[in-house]
């Protein structure tokens, strides 16, 4: 079913990159020339940005800053945030909370985690857009984040060469369009892709408790399976139910996988390449930011400025979000780079 919300507007995106990478040549020593040079040409990832000791709301935080500053927003006219991460700072309290301090916004204003990845930023719009169209709210800030690098096995190559570390800010205020929405999660497929959470009775200390994180699993082809099946269904259905052509559509703005699959969807899709941009080499697949980072940092982001658009998330959940929406009045700020302590 979709959603469509109305009195929107998308005033300005931003992005933040660590300044660290991980290159070809750092993937070569790990696990040898051939292996890493095959698994760069597929998926068109040379190298990936890693946070370091950076963290979670220190990369939201940047972009935020940044957008502050570039499209002239003051803090205080926030009305709400919006923290789209699977990689918080603390268990408790909420990583919103802590950047909402961080950023000097004001006390008197709702700010929440969404627990979501690859379809985060879908999910995180949604939840911004809702609030603006209420009229419970003028302007909400979303901003995406992760550090996943954290929660990689050093020799799993197969999500070590893909997946780095990002965030974003995007500021949802009332305007003057309309974005449509629509959602698939399925909880069923979190065997295929996820991070464990073990909680246990601490052994020396009775009475307490204690929690392990484990690393990050993916079934890739399982995962593959799902996104070459579930997104161009869920992408077809979406537009039908729209009455929009796909050829009426400029750009479709995917969550940014890797090259080898977004070229895959294009082509299941019977969608032109030059409709559906890639910018993943030298960053990564950075999950919920990965849309965001897409529009941000792109050589092509100013023709990505205008109406009809569709977006796209996948990935951990199972989840699909998609969205109809204009960026024609949006300000797209390029990436600012924040250093990392080694």
């Amino acid at each position: 079913m979709n959603s469509t919300l109305h009195g929107l507007s998308i005033r300005a995106v931003s992005s933040a990159l660590p300044d660290r990478q991980l290159t070809l040549d750092d993937f070569a020593a790990l696990f040898g020339e051939r292996e890493a040079t095959r698994i760069a040409k597929s998926t068109g990832i040379g190298s990936v940005r890693i946070a370091g000791e950076l963290s979670t709301t220190d990369l939201a935080c940047g972009a935020a800053r940044s957008l502050f500053d570039t499209a002239d927003v003051d803090p205080y006219s926030i009305d709400a945030l919006v923290l789209v991460t699977q990689t918080p700072d603390a268990l408790m309290p909420a990583s919103s909370a802590i950047l909402a301090a961080r950023l000097g916004l004001r006390r008197d204003i709702p700010a929440f985690d969404l627990n979501f990845g690859c379809s985060g930023y879908v999910y995180g719009l949604f939840q911004a857009s809702l609030l603006v169209a209420s009229g419970s709210c003028r302007r909400v800030l979303l901003c995406t984040s992760d550090v996943i690098s954290k929660l990689l096995q050093p020799q799993d190559h197969h999500v070590r060469m893909v997946f780095g570390d990002g965030a974003s800010a995007t500021l949802v205020e009332a305007g003057p369009h309309s974005f449509s929405f629509a959602f698939s999660t399925d909880g069923n497929g979190a065997r295929h892709l996820g991070t464990p959470l073990r909680y246990q009775a601490a052994e020396r200390e009775p009475g307490t408790t204690s929690a392990a994180i484990g690393s990050l699993f993916m079934d890739g082809a399982q995962v593959m399976n799902f996104a070459l099946e579930q997104v161009p269904a869920a992408l077809h259905a979406f537009l039908h139910e729209l009455q929009l052509p796909a050829d009426s559509i400029p750009y479709f703005l995917l969550h940014q996988a890797n090259a080898f699959m977004l070229h895959y969807l294009g082509r299941k899709l019977g969608i032109d390449a030059a409709r559906i941009p890639v910018h993943v080499d030298g960053i990564g697949n950075t999950g919920p930011s990965s849309i965001p980072v897409l529009l941000s940092a792109s050589p092509d982001a100013e023709r990505l400025r205008q109406d009809n658009l569709v977006a796209c998330g996948f990935g951990v959940g199972l989840s699909v979000g998609l969205a109809h929406l204009s960026l024609r009045d949006t300000l797209l700020i390029p990436p600012v780079t924040l250093t990392t302590s080694l």
